[in-house]
């Protein structure tokens, strides 16, 4: 049993680094409402010290009667329209705890647009600004978003430095929101988990399609963010319907009506599997030439299921009794499965026995 116990600690373990899809996951389709009467109840304010917690009050209500599951707010801002924000103070858990007590995951946009305080200060205060937030509320945030509008005062290169910086600090995903159409600006989302697509206002439903749909080309998930100034309205609820008829689609940002997104941690995985499908295929036979070549006393046996020229499955079984092996199966398309095989004939003995006793 001890040989067993090893095999089957091994076993998971193996699963875990498989199946381990990606750190940056979260659960959708996830749905916000940033904007609402333009700024005059926008969710961005939230943190700010000139907002009371009336206002704070109705934001929620209004939120959740939009059926909102996350909310968008600024962990940095100087533009006094919006709500300064401008260092972690004692108020923040509690606001924070405020939403997530009402079912909103808060998302953290790291530093808003027109805010020439912050730009004056220079990319590394923003960097270890950006530490500091997440140090402080990592635990509480569903992702973030590295900056709004991050084009028009940080280079592709910049935004790409904040994005790796904030990787050693949090498993959340990351997203980059840019100003109105992603054509010319893929290098910012290069390394972004999620593209925080901003279509611009006022566009026809043949304009707003295309948009969506050259985001989608990049090949990440994408949020429809930014489409409409007021997220409660009937138009506002009409284009987030049409952004979630897209498969990759994975939330919006400014209203939808009753209609439901992709799911971003199915998008993550898919995008992780197809970005190391060599990676764990060199590893599968790597197991597999271990467990033939006896190279090393493996607590388990790995070897092919079957393989071809396009895929492969592998099997790896480990003993736990004498008649009985624990083990699982992993595909080259992510698919894991477990399975307990052997022997039972005491047990099925005795049934079949106490069944003819019982036909007496």
């Amino acid at each position: 049993m001890k040989k067993g116990a090893i095999a089957l600690f091994v076993s998971l373990v193996v699963v875990s680094l498989i199946y381990a899809v990606s750190p940056r996951v979260l659960v959708a389709d996830f749905k916000s409402s940033f904007l609402v009467d333009g700024r005059k109840l926008s969710s961005l304010s939230y943190l700010s010290d000139d907002r009371n917690d009336n206002w704070r009050a109705e934001v929620r209500r209004v939120l959740l009667d939009n059926g909102d599951t996350h909310v968008d707010i600024f962990a940095r801002n100087t533009d006094k329209d919006w709500g300064t924000v401008d260092g972690i103070n004692t108020h923040w858990d509690g606001r924070l705890d405020s939403l997530r007590s009402d079912g909103l995951a808060p998302v953290v946009w790291l530093r808003s647009d027109d805010s020439p305080e912050i730009d004056s200060l220079g990319l590394g205060n923003q960097l270890d600004y950006n530490d500091s937030v997440v140090k402080s509320v990592d635990d509480k945030v569903s992702h973030y978003v590295a900056c709004l509008e991050c084009d028009e005062y940080y280079s592709a290169p910049e935004v790409n430095v904040i994005i790796q910086r904030l990787r050693n600090k949090t498993d959340r995903p990351i997203g980059v929101h840019l100003t109105p159409g992603m054509r010319g600006k893929e290098a910012y989302v290069k390394n972004a988990d999620i593209v925080y697509l901003q279509t611009g206002f006022d566009l026809s439903e043949a304009e707003f399609r295309s948009e969506v749909e050259y985001a989608l080309s990049l090949g990440k998930p994408v949020v429809v963010s930014e489409y409409h100034i007021d997220a409660v309205s009937a138009e506002a609820r009409r284009l987030g319907d049409i952004a979630c008829e897209y498969a990759g689609v994975v939330g919006t940002g400014n209203g939808r009506g009753s209609s439901i997104c992709g799911s971003l941690a199915k998008e993550t995985k898919e995008r992780f599997q197809d970005e190391y499908k060599d990676e764990l295929s060199v590893a599968m036979l790597a197991l597999v030439t271990l467990s033939a070549t006896r190279l090393l006393d493996l607590p388990f046996v790995a070897r092919y299921n079957f393989v071809n020229n396009t895929s492969y499955e592998v099997v790896l079984a480990a003993p736990i009794s004498e008649n009985v092996d624990l083990g699982m199966t992993y595909r080259d398309d992510g698919r894991v499965m477990g399975f307990l095989r052997g022997t039972f004939d005491k047990l099925f003995t005795g049934a079949k026995h106490r069944t003819r006793e019982d036909n007496k």
